[in-house]
């Protein structure tokens, strides 16, 4: 699926996970800040608690493992793990935590992949925008 600012805020309102447990992250924490147009997941990061309620009340479907953490799927659109919560950066956008800029650059680096690589390309023509607007 392809999910654009408005697909990504009506799917969390239909989800309806308690905002104060996650971060939404990576790709749909560029397009909620207008960094690029769209994603093809929404990726949060959330507490403890709320994975644990995640893999009870879902049919979750396993995607890989990071630094022994499980990352799932809920419906091939929510992808989820207990990974960075509590370890990043967000701000509060929408009534939602929202993995800022800088924190997704830095992540994006880190990781370096091919689709990493086009979103950090993505940020740098951001902050361009921004500095020629000033």
């Amino acid at each position: 699926m392809i999910f654009n600012k408005d697909d990504i805020l009506k799917t969390l309102n239909i989800y309806n996970f308690e905002p104060k447990d996650y971060i939404v992250i990576s790709g749909a924490a560029l397009v909620l800040q207008n960094v690029k147009e769209y994603t093809f997941d929404i990726d949060i990061t959330v507490s403890n608690e709320l994975y644990a309620n995640l893999l009870k009340k879902y049919n979750c479907s396993f995607e890989k493992k990071i630094n022994n953490y499980s990352v799932w799927f809920i419906d091939d659109i929510i992808n989820f793990s207990n990974h960075y919560y509590g370890k990043i950066e967000y701000i509060e956008l929408f009534g939602y935590k929202v993995q800022t800029i800088d924190s997704v650059l830095k992540s994006k680096k880190e990781l370096n992949r091919s689709k990493d690589k086009k979103d950090i390309q993505y940020i740098m023509n951001f902050y361009k925008l921004k500095d020629n607007a000033e």
